[in-house]
């Protein structure tokens, strides 16, 4: 009977020994939850702490932008309280000083504010380097541009104001300097940095020595000069161009022959011609040894300029190039006439010696040509309304003949033009008229052994 009675007491023991494995777990259990809610209450709390700090600064940030965008001083003064710390709404208030309030002292005094905030923006540095001109602080003013320079050195706005700047006091070197780190960067600013560094200067030397190595930068100087009549000085630009070695558009230089020409410079045109041909694989085709005419059998694209063909627009009549109907090469000058004129508006100039007796040819032909008078190939003056000479006209419908000419150039005379025109120009023509093959070439007589 003792036996059963141990058994019973272990058991019971070992009851007790689970209750209070029970009570020691049911009470961490209850434990964890608690802290957990604890930690999130806490987390949350942060999130809305920071969700509505963000929103104040938002909502700060949105009224200080609507401010600034007002432009006004009571609205910029207010997006300077909200957004103390941004250079931007300081810059602002400074140029409304400096602008509408014509208050350079207070401007300043803003763009100082603005620099302190942001002294990387070169533009408020050269905002207070005006506001400080205005003050007559040079040593305040060159301070602030050169801080300008020194956050953008490259930057051609800010190149352009500095330049600018230095031409105001008198820094001429320190002005060019800038004014060429305009052109490096953004050649369309070219003619405008030019021109004032001609206006400040007059003088080819300083500006030239501070160009980039680009000949189209050099053709806008030699425009510029041309424009100013400034001839010794386009010269010099011309063959320091030249001597850069470099290729550049022969069309885009084809203003300085016609300029030359303007000036009766048969001599430099024709040097600046030929140095432009001997550069231009594109130019070259346009001339012949044994033909001083350029671009003979109108092959070739019509430049408009120099010594190729001219062509201006005239009443009753219409010119083009035909493809389809050529005596020599691929195309022919085709005119067509329905009115009254003198002449087709296609000419060319041609160098020639005075004294000299000369030969002058073309291939032509015509359908239903209609007038009293027919066109004819002529040689003018270039200077002048005078005809030295001119081929027999032609009318009616003919198939390819040739048509020539032959004078001597007066004493004096060095250029003369081709044209294809009718005397008297009083009467009406109609009808078609094809022209191919001009020639002017040097006769074996000279007038002195006539």
């Amino acid at each position: 009977m003792r036996k059963p009675k141990r058994k019973m007491t272990r058991t019971n023991q070992n009851l007790r020994d689970q209750a209070a494995s029970v009570a020691a777990g049911e009470s961490v259990g209850t434990k964890h939850p608690v802290e957990s809610r604890r930690a999130f209450r806490a987390a949350l709390l942060l999130m809305c702490s920071l969700a509505g700090v963000y929103a104040w600064c938002a909502v700060r940030v949105y009224q200080a932008s609507r401010f600034s965008a007002s432009r006004d001083q009571v609205s910029l003064q207010r997006a300077i309280q909200l957004q103390p710390r941004d250079a931007s709404n300081y810059d602002l208030l400074g140029q409304y000083f400096m602008w509408h309030a014509q208050d350079p002292q207070a401007a300043a005094f803003q763009f100082q504010q603005a620099v302190r905030l942001n002294p990387y923006a070169s533009l408020y540095w050269l905002h207070l380097a005006q506001a400080e001109n205005s003050l007559g602080n040079d040593n305040e003013q060159t301070t602030a541009i050169r801080n300008a320079i020194a956050v953008d050195p490259t930057t051609p706005q800010v190149a352009w104001d500095a330049g600018n700047f230095f031409l105001v006091q008198g820094r001429t070197d320190e002005a060019l300097d800038q004014l060429a780190v305009v052109v490096r960067n953004d050649p369309n600013m070219a003619e405008a940095v030019l021109d004032t560094s001609w206006r400040a200067l007059g003088d080819v030397d300083p500006i030239q020595r501070r160009l980039p190595p680009d000949p189209e930068v050099y053709l806008k100087f030699i425009k510029l000069l041309l424009a100013r009549q400034q001839w010794a000085a386009a010269d010099h630009v011309w063959s320091s161009m030249l001597q850069l070695n470099r290729e550049f558009d022969p069309r885009s230089a084809l203003f300085y022959i016609d300029g030359l020409l303007e000036k009766r410079d048969v001599t430099g045109a024709r040097t600046a011609w030929q140095q432009i041909a001997d550069r231009s694989s594109s130019l070259k085709p346009y001339t012949t040894r044994d033909n001083l005419v350029v671009n003979a059998n109108f092959d070739l694209e019509i430049l408009n300029a120099a010594f190729d063909w001219h062509y201006s627009a005239k009443p009753g009549v219409a010119v083009m190039l035909d493809s389809t109907h050529a005596y020599h090469g691929s195309k022919s000058l085709f005119i067509t006439y329905s009115g009254i004129n003198e002449d087709a508006g296609i000419w060319q100039y041609v160098p020639v010696i005075p004294g000299f007796s000369y030969l002058a040819s073309a291939w032509v032909a015509s359908e239903e040509l209609q007038s009293a008078n027919g066109p004819h190939l002529s040689i003018f003056d270039a200077h002048s309304n005078i005809e030295y000479s001119h081929a027999e006209e032609t009318l009616g419908t003919t198939s390819w003949h040739r048509v020539e000419t032959t004078f001597i150039a007066p004493p004096g005379v060095t250029l003369v033009l081709i044209r294809f025109s009718r005397q008297p120009a009083s009467t009406r023509i109609q009808g078609r008229f094809w022209v191919d093959n001009v020639r002017l070439s040097q006769s074996v007589t000279t007038s002195s052994e006539r």
